[in-house]
C-alpha cells in the first residue's frame, strides 16, 4: 500500500529576519550584556584615545583593570546552541530549564526569556524531526540488504581522515558499482569515538562477497561476539560489522538509524540519486481512503499497491520497481 501526498502551493514568501547582534561577556560560565563597542559615542571614544596617550609612559595597568577580553559579538541564537550543546544529555524539560537560567541575563524580563527559549527548543524538535522524515522516506523507497557499522583505527586514520576516505570509499562504490547508501555520522557514547552506522544496497556485490565470520571480545558484555565484517573496510579503515536485513526487520534497522537524528550534530550521509517521493497523477478509482480521516488538516490518501503512474497525462503503467524507475522523482 503507498501513501500519495496532494500537491499544495504556499503563495507567502518566507519572512527572513537578520539575528540582532548582541555584545555579550562570559564570566565563570555566567553570560552578561555588554555595551557594544561601536555603539558608544565618538566623544567617548576620542577621550579614550587621548587618555590612554597621556598614561602610556605609566605603569601597566593592574589585572582588575585589565579589559574584560571575554566580550564578544554574537547573536542569542548562536548562544543558545552553545547552552544546548552544553546540556544536550540532560532531559529535555531539565536541559531548557538549564538554558533559560543561563539566559536570563540577556533578557528584560523573565517572560521574554521563557518564550524566546521555549521558541528555540521547538526549532530543535523540528529541525531533527525533518531529518529523521527525510531520512526514512529515502529508505522505505529502496531495497537495502545490510546494516553496517564502521569505526577506524587510530593507526590507520585520523578522526578526520576517516570521515574523509570512508565519503570516498563509499562514493566510489556507488558511481563505479551502483551501490545505495545512507547513514549517519555519531559519537560513541563512552569513548566519543566517531563512526558511521549504515544502510547498503550492493547489487555487484563487490562488499559483500567479502564477508567474513569473525569472533572477537566484546568488553560491554564481558563475551565474545560473532559478527560479519569487510575485508575491504577492514583494510582500509578498521573494525566494521555487518547484519543482513531481513523484510521483516527491515523498519527495525531503519528506525535504529534515525534514532541516532535526535542527537545533537549528527550528520546524515547520503549517496547521490535517493529519493523521497515519486511524482504522479493518481487514479480516482486507485484511491483506498484517506490516511487519516479524524484529522480535517491531514490530506494524505491511502492508494493501491497496483496504482495506475501517470507522466503528464500518458500512462506509465501501474506501480512496479520498472515504471517506478520511469516516473519523475522528488529529493
Amino acid at each position: 500500500m503507498y501513501i500519495a501526498t496532494p500537491h499544495t502551493t504556499n503563495p507567502t514568501k518566507r519572512t527572513v529576519r537578520k539575528p540582532k547582534e548582541i555584545a555579550v561577556s562570559v564570566k565563570d560560565g555566567k553570560y552578561a550584556l555588554e555595551e557594544k563597542p561601536q555603539n558608544k559615542p565618538l566623544e567617548a571614544e576620542s577621550t579614550a584615545v587621548e587618555q590612554s596617550t597621556e598614561q602610556a609612559d605609566k605603569s601597566p595597568p593592574t589585572a582588575k583593570e585589565q579589559p574584560n577580553t571575554d566580550v564578544r559579538t554574537t547573536t542569542l541564537k548562536d548562544i543558545f546552541d552553545e547552552l544546548y550543546d552544553k546540556y544536550y544529555k540532560q532531559y529535555p524539560n531539565v536541559r531548557k530549564q538549564s538554558i533559560l537560567k543561563d539566559m536570563l541575563p540577556l533578557f528584560p524580563t523573565e517572560e521574554d526569556a521563557a518564550y524566546f527559549v521555549d521558541e528555540q527548543c521547538r526549532r530543535k524538535w523540528r529541525n531533527a524531526y525533518t531529518r529523521k522524515q527525510r531520512f526514512e522516506y529515502k529508505a522505505y523507497n529502496q531495497a537495502y540488504e545490510y546494516f553496517f557499522t564502521v569505526t577506524f583505527d587510530s593507526k590507520k586514520h585520523t578522526e578526520e581522515s576517516f570521515e574523509k576516505s570512508l565519503k570516498n570509499a563509499l562514493s566510489n562504490l556507488h558511481k563505479r558499482y551502483d551501490c545505495l547508501f545512507q547513514g549517519v555520522w555519531e559519537r560513541g557514547s563512552e569513548n566519543n569515538r566517531l563512526h558511521f552506522h549504515g544502510l547498503i544496497y550492493d547489487p555487484n556485490k563487490k562488499i559483500t562477497d567479502e564477508l567474513e565470520t569473525v569472533k572477537d571480545y566484546n568488553p560491554k558484555t564481558g563475551k565474545m561476539k560473532t559478527y560479519l565484517q569487510s575485508k575491504y573496510f577492514a583494510e582500509k579503515f578498521g573494525r566494521n560489522e555487518f547484519s543482513e536485513i531481513i523484510p521483516q526487520m527491515y523498519e527495525s534497522a531503519i528506525k535504529y538509524i534515525t534514532k541516532y537524528l535526535n542527537k545533537q550534530d549528527v550528520k546524515p550521509y547520503y549517496s547521490k540519486g535517493l529519493y523521497r517521493f515519486i511524482e504522479s497523477d493518481i487514479d480516482g478509482n486507485d484511491v483506498i481512503g484517506k490516511m487519516d480521516g479524524t484529522d480535517e488538516r491531514d490530506i494524505r490518501l491511502l492508494v493501491s499497491d497496483k496504482f495506475k503512474i501517470w507522466d503528464e497525462g500518458v500512462l506509465i503503467g501501474e506501480a512496479s520497481p520498472e515504471t517506478i524507475a520511469q516516473a519523475k522523482k522528488v529529493s
